[in-house]
């Protein structure tokens, strides 16, 4: 039997970013095993920045990143959090770039919530289906026209990209994530070992 991929996942995180929408998927991620019983994980998780200077979530809770945008090391998987932080963040053309960059580097690129406005500011979801917070459908539809934006969804599987609703939907997304990579015995047990009721 073959051993199952070890992994890199970076979560950027910047001013505003929403707490859960980072935190969520990072739980997830690093909870995944190589299989019950054990503490081998199979993703390596880290945060990355702009800077090393300790991130203001929206609620006032500060985070020190593991990298910046100059030092990450290569990710599999990336996953951009929304928050009120992205209304900003969009107008920084050089970390839009950076994440176009990655994301054509990545295995697999997801967002959580509003973080689905920077992919598509970069260019990452012309084409696809994607979805965000139930509060920001309208205004992705405006923003971004040619986009299918579906609504009513924990997330969307749009092939290299994956988006997911709000916040806590993020949890959902990384499961599934998690379902897609190792199967669907390994994100259950995920799951049980966070104690997070399953979004089957």
């Amino acid at each position: 039997m073959n051993e199952p991929r070890r992994r890199t996942v970076a979560v950027l995180i910047f001013p505003g970013v929403e707490l859960l929408d980072f935190a969520g998927p990072f739980e997830v991620f690093s909870s995944v095993r190589a299989s019950e019983g054990t503490r081998e994980r199979l993703l390596d998780v880290f945060t990355v920045a702009e800077s090393m200077a300790p991130v203001a979530c929206n609620n006032s809770l500060t985070v020190l990143p593991k990298y910046t945008l100059a030092t990450m090391p290569h990710a599999d998987i990336l996953v951009i959090p929304g928050g009120q932080g992205t209304r900003t963040a969009i107008d920084r053309p050089e970390l839009i770039a950076w994440i176009a960059a990655r994301a054509a580097a990545a295995e697999l690129t997801t967002s959580v919530c509003t973080g689905s406005f920077l992919l598509a500011k970069g260019g990452l979801l012309d084409g696809l289906a994607v979805t965000t917070h139930w509060a920001s459908i309208e205004r992705m539809r405006t923003d971004f026209p040619d986009l299918e934006v579906r609504e009513a969804t924990r997330w969307v599987d749009a092939g290299d990209v994956v988006s997911s609703a709000g916040v806590s939907a993020g949890i959902d997304m990384a499961l599934y994530v998690v379902a897609r990579l190792y199967g669907a015995d390994v994100a259950a047990e995920t799951a049980r070992n966070i104690e997070y009721d399953y979004w089957e």
